[in-house]
């Protein structure tokens, strides 16, 4: 009786906006997948059991936060990245630590994929790390994970790997020629992009049954006109929009 109407509390459709950059947070998935989302091409509404898995990285991202305030070492927090780049993104926290400033990204994780990360963070949760190091010119950072299950922690200390960083803008300048310029459906992802997979994307994406038709354009509907920038809120901007992969962690 409850649990029904609370899945339909929290069930919530997805909010789709018009823009013409990419955001941090899509470093590591699929092209077709960020194309779709840009594109605004309808998917399922986001059920109740994954709107409230989302809740609680929300509920940790602020709780570790205001430890962290409290421990007095914060620098900045949700500071954006300077505006006219091709990504859009806030970081989560910038700390000093013995006179040396770290990009935090702070992430939580199920407990096999919390398991899986003994010895280095996520592959994606590390590229978007490099990606705030490069364009806030710190030399490191720090990925703290919280595992969902049971609140423990890890932590990875990452340099900034300027080779990885240019493959990876590299890589989305592409990316943009083809979607923003061409106005094209990106070819299907190869083994370069699938290099920075942690799962397979094709499973969970709710843009397959468009992708396995190779749609560019939703039928009935004219070519979508070139986006115009709009406002972000914070949360927004830190994570992108809100997407069944964001669970997977």
């Amino acid at each position: 009786m409850l649990i029904d109407r609370l899945d339909q509390y929290f069930q919530r459709e997805e909010r789709s906006r018009p823009r013409d950059y990419f955001y941090v947070s899509e470093v590591g998935k699929c092209p077709r997948q960020i194309y779709y989302a840009i594109k605004s091409f309808p998917r399922p509404p986001l059920d109740g059991l994954t709107a409230r898995k989302l809740a609680v990285g929300d509920d940790a991202h602020k709780r570790l936060v205001q430890a962290l305030y409290g421990m007095g070492i914060v620098v900045a927090a949700e500071a954006p990245i300077p505006p006219g780049n091709l990504f859009h993104g806030r970081c989560d926290v910038i700390v000093s630590i013995d006179g040396k400033n770290y990009v935090v990204e702070i992430k939580t994780a199920h407990p096999y994929t919390f398991d899986q990360m003994a010895s280095g963070p996520r592959r994606d949760h590390y590229l978007q790390l490099q990606l705030y190091l490069h364009y806030f010119g710190i030399p490191q950072g720090i990925v703290l994970a919280e595992n969902k299950a049971t609140q423990e922690l890890r932590e990875f200390v990452v340099p900034l790997d300027g080779d990885e960083v240019s493959r990876v803008i590299r890589a989305f300048e592409r990316l943009q020629q083809t979607i923003f310029v061409e106005g094209k459906l990106p070819p299907l992802p190869g083994s370069e992009e699938k290099r920075d997979w942690e799962f397979d994307q094709c499973r969970y994406c709710p843009y397959v049954s468009f992708c396995n038709e190779g749609i560019a354009d939703l039928p009935g509907r004219a070519r979508i006109a070139e986006p115009q920038p709009v406002l972000m809120t914070a949360d927004e901007e830190r994570t992108g929009p809100p997407t069944l992969f964001d669970d997977l962690g």
